[in-house]
């Protein structure tokens, strides 16, 4: 199967939307065709992480993206929200058009050991709302610093509605790409968790990242956080 490759520096995980703000002139052509009555690529591309132009490493694993809501301005800019459908190998690539279309392979999915999955789901849960605790404190510890008592409020505030509780699938496998979309870490990190195998195996993996930036957190061994960062998106 050949679809068109958008690289970008972000790493998109199946079933996780991702807002797209398309205003070069190949990704315009990419879109329109996207998005064309009859086209062979019904909405579908893949995202890969990298920059534009750059030889994909070998065995490189992408995120197939499916068009959920397009919005073209009147200067030809186009504003989309795609969601992550499949995780695939990535083969070789045809630049010779307007824009580049690469070869994929699905890669299958698998939850891994059943029983491993199950055990680590509630403790994935218990470390991630602790990590989610732990950002909190350690954001509105670092926003307050100079700042008057109702801007503190404000900031608490700011930081409720971005960093609400959030409740993981019973499924292990879409649990895992949960995490993964959520954990503000490395792209080389979110990278690795992409190309895990199983669901399994990308719990555990998140369960290790997850005690360690909270720990980190704690330690005060993050860079200061401006209250501007406060609507960065997950991914």
């Amino acid at each position: 199967m050949r679809l068109p490759l958008f690289p970008l520096h972000v790493v998109l995980f199946p079933h996780l939307p991702l807002p797209l703000h398309i205003f070069e002139e190949r990704y315009r052509a990419m879109t329109k065709d996207l998005l064309a009555d009859g086209s062979p690529y019904a909405g579908r591309f893949v995202i890969s992480n990298g920059g534009d132009g750059e030889p994909l490493p070998a065995a490189a694993v992408g995120t197939v993206a499916e068009v959920r809501r397009a919005e073209r301005f009147a200067d030809g800019r186009w504003a989309l929200v795609v969601v992550g459908a499949e995780r695939v190998a990535l083969g070789a690539v045809d630049r010779s058009g307007p824009y580049a279309l690469v070869e994929v392979e699905p890669l299958p999915e698998s939850v891994g050991d059943p029983k491993a999955a199950g055990e680590l789901l509630p403790q994935v849960q218990a470390a991630l709302d602790a990590y989610l605790d732990t950002v909190k404190r350690f954001v509105a510890s670092t926003a307050s610093v100079g700042r008057e008592s109702h801007e503190i409020t404000d900031v608490a505030a700011s930081l409720d509605q971005v960093l609400k509780p959030i409740k993981l699938p019973d499924d292990p496998l879409a649990a895992s790409y949960a995490v993964a979309g959520v954990l503000q870490i490395e792209l080389s990190r979110k990278q690795q968790l992409l190309e895990l195998p199983d669901g399994a195996s990308r719990l555990q993996s998140e369960l290790s990242l997850l005690r360690r930036e909270a720990r980190l957190l704690a330690d005060g061994a993050m860079p200061p956080v401006s209250r501007d960062d406060l609507t960065y998106h997950p991914n």
